[in-house]
């Protein structure tokens, strides 16, 4: 008996997400498929190809994409919603909870002004993002500006030199403290460079969140970069579980499949509590580096250079807050990361950040988020 060769699958994207061909690759696996890299290795797309299904992300020569699609004849699924009109079933990611939980972030981080940061909105993804977040942000009192770099300039003058220096000059021209939604990680670093060469202080001054939490950037900037977590995992098994369906001749679903984001991965770019005046921001930073110690209100009034009823009223009126409450937030947000990234005691991370005992942290950290420390971590893992 002849033995059946296995089904060949293309991976056709124009761009490298190495989160998602790893995880393409590893369920088209799973289900014993050949999977075709060519494209993302090489950048185009096959003359001539031949087989049983193909998975792409869009993108690039749209009419060449077009083409080679209507020649192939087999089921195609697409992980990007930017382009309705290919009229593909999609698995995507929910960039309308995305922007939303960048503004509740920020918010809770104390912000008032913020900004959307896209190259422009010539997608459907960089739409959706920016108008949940403007929503979310005037629904909670704040007022949120637009930074879109393809709005101001020809489309021929759009390289990072260029988009480099208007972002300097515009960051330069607005109001502090700020809070950038940037539409991917790449342009939040493009925000992070333009703070850096301004010398303005992230993210005390201008905290900058990315979005997809991709590896190559967060790494390539000294100051670690906050980011939207996305569910490529689940999104590349879906894909390649809904592909497997299509070749069996399964209908196609209704509408798209959407995951909702995993959450944030927060680090140092939004790691603040925003403050406009002056000695509170200072009192502020004291606070967020040394929270493991025992603070009283006598030596932040004193780093502040400010009485402690000054110290107070100050806070009051900046943030809304006790300086107590807001070591107390800082405090939980440092545990919050402990708790999601690692293994270590709730008793451990309570001394780690400045709580007396695992009962002080408990008690503290239900009050402000409504779940125990161990809930917490359980709801995270």
């Amino acid at each position: 008996m002849e033995e059946k060769l296995p089904k060949r699958v293309l991976f056709a994207s124009p761009w490298w997400h190495q989160d998602i061909i790893n995880g393409t690759a590893r369920h088209a696996a799973e289900h014993g498929w050949h999977l075709d890299l060519q494209t993302v290795l090489s950048g185009k797309l096959p003359k001539r190809w031949s087989g049983d299904g193909v998975i792409t992300l869009l993108g690039g020569n749209l009419e060449a994409q077009h083409r080679f699609l209507d020649r192939i004849h087999c089921p195609v699924v697409s992980m990007n919603e930017n382009y309705p009109e290919f009229g593909l079933p999609v698995v995507s990611q929910d960039d309308e909870v995305a922007g939303r939980l960048a503004a509740l972030h920020f918010d809770e981080r104390y912000f008032r002004l913020y900004a959307y940061y896209s190259y422009g909105l010539s997608l459907k993804a960089a739409k959706v993002r920016m108008h949940a977040f403007e929503k979310c942000v005037q629904e909670h009192g704040g007022q949120s500006i637009r930074l879109l770099w393809e709005a101001e300039c020809k489309r021929d003058a759009d390289t990072w030199e260029n988009r480099h220096t208007w972002l300097r000059s515009r960051l330069r021209s607005i109001a502090k403290p700020l809070a950038i939604f940037a539409t991917n990680d790449q342009a939040a670093v493009e925000v992070i460079e333009a703070c850096l060469a301004e010398g303005i202080d992230v993210p005390h001054e201008v905290a900058v969140l990315g979005m997809l939490n991709m590896r190559i950037f967060r790494d390539s900037t000294t100051i670690s970069l906050s980011s939207i977590t996305v569910d490529f995992d689940g999104i590349t098994a879906a894909a390649c579980n809904l592909l497997a369906d299509l070749m069996e001749g399964k209908a196609k679903p209704q509408g798209p499949i959407i995951f909702p984001p995993s959450g944030i991965a927060v680090r140092r770019s939004t790691d603040t509590m925003a403050s406009e005046h002056p000695r509170v921001r200072r009192a502020i930073q004291f606070m967020q580096e040394h929270y493991a110690s025992s603070l009283d209100t006598d030596r932040i009034a004193a780093v502040a250079s400010m009485s402690k009823s000054g110290l107070y009223t100050a806070f009051k009126q900046d943030v809304g807050h006790t300086p107590y409450m807001i070591l107390t937030r800082i405090r939980i947000e440092k545990a919050k990361k402990m708790l999601r990234e690692t293994g270590q005691p709730v008793a451990a991370i309570a001394l780690a950040c400045g709580f007396e005992d695992a009962v002080n942290l408990y008690r503290n950290f239900k009050q402000v988020t409504g779940m125990s420390p161990a809930q917490y971590r359980k709801a995270k893992a």
